[in-house]
């Protein structure tokens, strides 16, 4: 019996050590859950900063447009007919004075040749006219002299009047012929010059961009010259024109520099600078744009004709002064706590302040300084205040703390 009770009160005595054990660890684990969670309303958020420093921004116009050759020719005819030869293709580098292409002569060698046996017909006729004016000339001499001679009696009236009549008809021939003569010249200069049309030359020393012909074309040039060729006389400078919205136009002049890409090497930025603005406006879709004229080295002809360019125009440059992330301007903190921003109602509300500020970490809480804005480009905003010290971390964001 006793050795029963000893081991009644055994298992007693073990069943009330487990249930202590049990709440000794419940206890452990609630010190343990209270100590983690004790400032977690506190270190649910952190806050992101950036050191304020100062350097310099430049403030830019974004424009976008076309590259150019500086200089370049289009080349047609004055003359229509029948390509007959070409000479060139694109790509190709021409001198001045390279004969390009060639027309079919046939019809317009036919035609100087009729004007040049006109021209001969012409001096002919007036060769014709010389010989009757001289004729008619010594006739008129001789009655003179027959008249003096014979007192008035001789030549009879009739035969005078007839020999006068043959000088001053001789004479007026010989006007017609020479003015016969210079209208044959014109018309043989006239066909001269088409004839030497059908020969298509280089004007300039330059590259061939556009070819528009092949042999056996016809060309027609009865209301407008056609373009057969063009040349660009020198591809290792080229020419950006830049369309500049209205609203950015007062901000550009000539001089201010500017850098540009090209979508064949997105890399690689290009320096250059404006050398004109023109007064002019262009408009397209009811968008006023004005050309400003830029000018570029391309000595290893990586830009080609028709590229079209990004280009940011520095219009000005801050120098030394303090520059921050936009974030830092459009940052609002919340507040950890209530989780609703500093500043609002327990329902969420804040109100927006829409002077331009910042807010500085001091002692781990936000601080707002109110803030100047000098200048903005892209993400970046130069600003000033005398509250702002080099070094101040400047709140960027607010995250949920790990």
């Amino acid at each position: 019996m006793e050795e029963m009770q000893k081991i009644v009160n055994y298992h007693k005595n073990t069943y009330m050590w487990r249930i202590g054990t049990v709440v000794f660890v419940g206890i452990v684990l609630i010190a343990i859950y209270l100590f983690l969670t004790r400032d977690s309303g506190q270190a649910e958020y952190r806050y992101v900063t950036e050191p304020l420093k100062k350097s310099d921004l430049s403030l830019t116009v974004s424009a976008s447009g076309y590259i150019q050759p500086i200089e370049s020719v289009d080349i047609g005819t004055e003359v229509s007919g029948t390509i007959e030869e070409v000479y060139v293709d694109y790509n190709d580098r021409v001198k001045k004075g390279q004969l390009l292409a060639r027309l079919d002569t046939t019809k317009y060698q036919s035609t100087y040749d009729r004007a040049k046996a006109s021209l001969q017909i012409a001096e002919a006729a007036l060769q014709s006219a010389e010989a009757q004016y001289y004729q008619a000339e010594s006739a008129v001499k001789r009655n003179k002299k027959l008249k003096i001679v014979s007192k008035g009696d001789l030549p009879a009236e009739s035969d005078w009047d007839i020999d006068w009549g043959n000088y001053l008809s001789a004479k007026a021939q010989i006007a017609n012929a020479k003015a016969q003569i210079e209208q044959a010249k014109h018309a043989l200069k006239s066909s001269l010059y088409d004839l030497e049309r059908t020969k298509i030359y280089s004007p300039i020393e330059g590259t061939v961009l556009v070819r528009n012909v092949d042999p056996g074309q016809t060309v027609a040039a009865s209301f407008q010259t056609p373009v057969l060729f063009t040349i660009a006389k020198d591809l290792n400078r080229m020419e950006l024109q830049i369309s500049i919205d209205e609203a950015d136009i007062g901000k550009i002049k000539a001089g201010q520099k500017a850098r540009f890409s090209v979508d064949a090497y997105p890399d690689k930025r290009f320096e250059t600078a404006i050398r004109q603005v023109r007064i002019n406006s262009e408009i397209l879709e009811s968008v006023v744009t004005y050309k400003a004229i830029m000018e570029v080295e391309n000595r290893a002809l990586l830009l080609k004709p028709g590229m079209s360019v990004d280009a940011d125009i520095i219009t000005q440059t801050l120098e030394d002064t303090f520059v921050v992330n936009r974030a830092a301007l459009i940052f609002m903190p919340v507040n950890p706590k209530s989780k609703t921003l500093f500043g609002g109602s327990g329902g969420g509300k804040a109100k927006v302040d829409p002077l331009p500020h910042i807010y500085i970490l001091k002692e781990g809480k936000p601080h707002k300084v109110y803030v100047k804005i000098l200048g903005s480009n892209g993400p970046l905003s130069a600003i000033e205040s005398t509250e702002l010290q080099e070094n101040s971390e400047v709140i960027v964001n607010q995250e949920k703390a790990s």
